[in-house]
């Protein structure tokens, strides 16, 4: 560009110095070339710094990719790092089923025999169990049944409570009009005792009942007509004081007395209040049962009875627990 400058300044020149001999119309044609000339200059200047700023956006664009290579070169080292874990796992997975293709391949080959002999243990195995199963079916077939009968049971023996608790009462509302001293009545083992004392029902030495022990007795016999379903025994107690008999008669020894006194009061309970002989027993326990020592009048005193049991019917009872058995 400046060498085509430095021509036209000496065109221009050229041109001055031969003004007198160039025409205008020369003139002018050199003034326009001129002016062409510094149009073109212009818009090269003009293309130069466009290509100048084209070239440093380039190279900002290269710098970008430049950064963009290296983060993919940093990614590609992390993929390639991931790719030999899974080829490892891979390694491992492909050797784990060529282990296991073999011990299928070395099951597929065992001998028959073996099959048949597993296949049978198999059997036997499931044959114990279902016997088992059965066992246990039955065992719990019959705690069922036990369950029931023990509910029954214990249904049972609270309407048997309940009963021997309903004549304990009758029995002392029958009796309220005598002398604690002369007679008790108590619960003991499922039974009731009433316990009458000799001097409300025999005289010393004998086996005649009173007419206050007489009165005592019909009192009872008649709680007892109502309840059907109570077993009687009369027991004869003595002290340990021998006896001494002035004659010959039936009584010689206080076991005599407690059986004559016990029969004596089983009489007049059947006899002259009606109660079922079938339902009363007589028994002479002698000096064998006492409630309180011997060593002291009062103890022989209390010992010196006859205790009229009452047992409640415990058929519905026995037959539960004999069904158990």
């Amino acid at each position: 560009m400046n060498k085509n400058l430095i021509l036209m300044c000496a065109a221009v020149a050229v041109l001055s110095l031969s003004s007198c001999l160039v025409s205008k119309k020369k003139f002018d044609e050199q003034v326009a070339l001129a002016d062409k000339y510094k149009t073109e200059k212009n818009d090269c200047n003009d293309k130069l710094n466009a290509a100048t700023a084209a070239i440093e956006e380039l190279n900002k664009q290269i710098a970008s990719l430049n950064e963009a290579i290296l983060k993919m070169k940093d990614n590609n080292t992390s993929l390639e790092e991931k790719l030999r874990k899974v080829n490892e796992l891979k390694n491992e997975s492909d050797a784990i089923c060529e282990r296991v293709k073999q011990q299928l391949d070395a099951l597929a080959n065992s001998s028959a025999a073996e099959k048949d002999k597993l296949v049978k243990q198999l059997a036997d195995k499931e044959k114990e169990l279902m016997a088992k199963e059965q066992e246990l079916n039955k065992l719990a077939s019959e705690l069922n049944a036990r369950d029931m009968k023990v509910r029954d049971l214990e249904s049972l023996i609270a309407r048997k409570d309940s009963a021997v608790q309903a004549l304990k009462n009758k029995m002392l509302e029958a009796l309220k009009g005598f002398n604690s001293g002369d007679l008790s009545v108590y619960e003991k083992d499922g039974k009731i005792y009433v316990a009458l004392s000799d001097k409300l029902l025999f005289t010393t030495g004998s086996y005649a009942v009173e007419p206050r022990g007489k009165e005592a007795l019909k009192k009872i016999a008649e709680v007892l007509n109502k309840q059907n379903d109570i077993s009687i025994m009369v027991e004869g107690h003595t002290d340990n004081k021998p006896y001494i008999s002035s004659t010959s008669g039936p009584v010689n020894s206080n076991w005599d007395l407690s059986v004559m006194r016990a029969s004596s009061v089983t009489k007049l309970l059947v006899d002259e209040n009606k109660l079922d002989a079938k339902r009363v027993t007589p028994a002479g326990r002698g000096q064998y049962f006492p409630v309180e020592s011997n060593d002291t009048p009062e103890g022989r005193s209390k010992n010196r009875r006859i205790d009229i049991v009452l047992t409640p019917d415990l058929k519905g009872i026995m037959d539960i627990l004999n069904g158990a058995n």
